[in-house]
């Protein structure tokens, strides 16, 4: 029948119209006659394992055939059906060496020489593109579905820009450029503020513009600027100077993706600016294992209120839906067992 009356079919698209525009109406064409093909294709394909299926089940009815052997027959016919169909997502073009998978991108002479540092820093490439420098770096200019579309406003707004003043406030430690004959090269930016700092005047701004315009030439080493209004609640809101004396100090001495360890010391009430991006959405901060709270500023960073002494700082991702959604789902799977065995009871009860 497909076959018979396969003009009756117009063989459209729902694109068409988009491809008729930007491609023209022999792109169009094209197409439907690809489709066609394939319809003819399939059409004869599924034709062939009708008849194949008619024949088995005939030797079957007229005893040519034993249970056993129809069902080994089937599982033949099924069984090809479903690799030549599954070739079509899912074959040799889909796969690479291991070698390749393991290690896709070479190390050039800069990566070298940044791997020797093990310090923890942040690196942007301006040669390598954007992949490349994030499998071995903590780069700047990576990619991520998932990217905080804040991070793509500072970065867009100064880090394209290679303003030094952002890239400083974001511990860029490295920076590759090329040498004269095109060759990548590590430049190393002694001014980068580190993982972490203390300030020593904390500024409230009214709006999400005028905080990313101030960012440009912001003293962000001895200042911080934050919006009220996009705290989390509850806000307790930090004083607007501290002092700040030479023997303060704040150092990192963990980090994972998920979990942050600072030790402090500091003679004075201070606040810090944490050289990591902002995520409300399950970071908790503790200062000697008890809960506080910490802050955005300067658009994208974190900022906390540190009392005087000495303080182990932490961040842990801990989000609260998890635990919500796996209590959620213990509560699910008792019930079902509890009704699952309720049935099983009554069945045997019943009998």
């Amino acid at each position: 029948m497909f076959l018979l009356f396969k003009s009756s079919f117009d063989f459209a698209g729902i694109n068409d119209g988009f491809y008729r525009q930007n491609y023209g109406q022999a792109f169009v064409d094209a197409l439907k006659t690809d489709r066609k093909a394939i319809f003819t294709q399939d059409t004869l394909r599924s034709l062939l394992f009708v008849v194949l299926s008619a024949g088995i089940i005939l030797a079957f009815v007229k005893n040519k055939l034993n249970k056993n052997a129809l069902i080994l027959a089937f599982a033949v016919l099924i069984l090809f059906d479903l690799v030549g169909v599954n070739r079509r997502y899912v074959n040799n073009d889909n796969f690479v060496s291991a070698l390749q998978v393991s290690q896709p991108f070479q190390k050039n002479q800069a990566d070298v020489e940044i791997l020797k540092d093990s310090t923890h820093f942040r690196v942007y490439d301006l040669v390598s593109g954007r992949s490349k420098p994030s499998y071995y770096h903590n780069s700047l200019n990576g990619y991520n579905a998932a990217e905080l579309k804040r991070y793509r406003e500072l970065f867009n707004f100064y880090i394209a820009q290679n303003n030094i003043n952002v890239l400083n406030m974001l511990n860029t430690k490295y920076i590759v450029i090329q040498d004269d004959a095109g060759n990548p090269i590590p430049y190393t930016n002694e001014e980068a503020n580190g993982n972490a700092w203390f300030v020593s005047t904390v500024e409230q701004v009214d709006t999400a513009n005028e905080e990313m315009k101030r960012l440009g030439d912001l003293d962000n080493k001895n200042k911080a600027i934050y919006i009220k209004s996009k705290q989390p609640l509850p806000f307790e809101e930090p004083k607007a100077t501290y002092t700040v004396d030479s023997l303060a100090s704040i150092r990192l001495v963990e980090h994972q993706p998920n979990y942050l360890k600072y030790e402090t010391d500091n003679a004075h009430d201070g606040f810090v600016v944490f050289s990591e991006i902002y995520y409300g959405n399950g970071w908790k901060t503790f200062i000697n294992e008890k809960p506080t709270n910490h802050i955005r500023v300067n658009y994208t960073l974190r900022g906390m209120a540190v009392p005087a002494g000495k303080h182990i700082i932490e961040f842990r991702f801990d989000p609260d839906v998890v635990k919500t959604g796996s209590r959620i789902a213990l509560a699910s799977s008792i019930i079902f067992g509890v009704l699952l065995l309720g049935a099983l009871f009554y069945e045997f009860k019943k009998k």
